[in-house]
């Protein structure tokens, strides 16, 4: 990129070992020990959504570029199937009166913003942007054992954004069991590739 150049800045994907860089030579501070000072609390619902986005990534294989944190819609696949992630859990990192009711977002959206542009598209009126959305449930119910590394404490559920639309056309939150109503049954992570290829085989191009 030339100096003075503003147009979009396309990250590569860094190691763990890249150091941070000061006056004098290198603090001994690495990106891994920043991850690892940032990131490692991956019950938090913030994280915990990164997490998931994560696996639906890597079941696709589509972890060669870095995710993007603004984007409209959270994964792209090679023919163009765009993907929307949603994650929750019955529990958290705080102390709990009592486990948390599934609730998923699914609002439709009245600005989309592209990072390639740095431009926002207005949506009127407003509209789901990606083709099918995958929603990825931590299952786990047991404190002393939950995991969100551990692929089979989760479960998930792949919609059509059509659907969506039918069955839930204003709604801004999805419940587990109209989810389940819309879904069927949820499929592990090793069948999440399959179905999520499944699912977009349906959607209308």
């Amino acid at each position: 990129m030339k100096a003075g150049d503003l147009g979009p800045i396309r990250p590569r994907l860094k190691e763990p070992t890249d150091e941070f860089r000061v006056r004098g030579g290198s603090p001994g501070a690495t990106l891994g020990d920043y991850w690892r000072w940032s990131s490692s609390s991956v019950l938090d619902n913030t994280e915990r959504g990164i997490v998931a986005e994560f696996l639906v990534a890597n079941a696709l294989g589509l972890t060669e570029t870095p995710r993007v944190e603004w984007g409209s819609y959270d994964l792209e696949t090679s023919s163009g199937t765009k993907i929307e992630i949603k994650s929750a859990a019955y529990l958290q990192s705080w102390r709990q009166k009592k486990r948390s009711t599934i609730r998923f977002g699914i609002a439709r959206t009245k600005e989309a913003w592209d990072p390639a542009t740095g431009e926002s598209r207005t949506h009127s009126p407003p509209k789901r942007i990606a083709d099918i959305y995958v929603f990825c449930l931590l299952k786990q119910e047991n404190k002393a054992t939950v995991d969100p590394l551990d692929t089979e404490q989760w479960e998930f559920y792949v919609v059509p954004t059509s659907v969506i639309d039918k069955e839930k056309p204003c709604s801004e939150t999805i419940g587990l069991r109209p989810l389940k109503d819309l879904a069927g049954r949820p499929c592990s992570y090793d069948d999440l590739a399959a179905e999520v290829t499944r699912v977009a085989e349906s959607v209308p191009p």
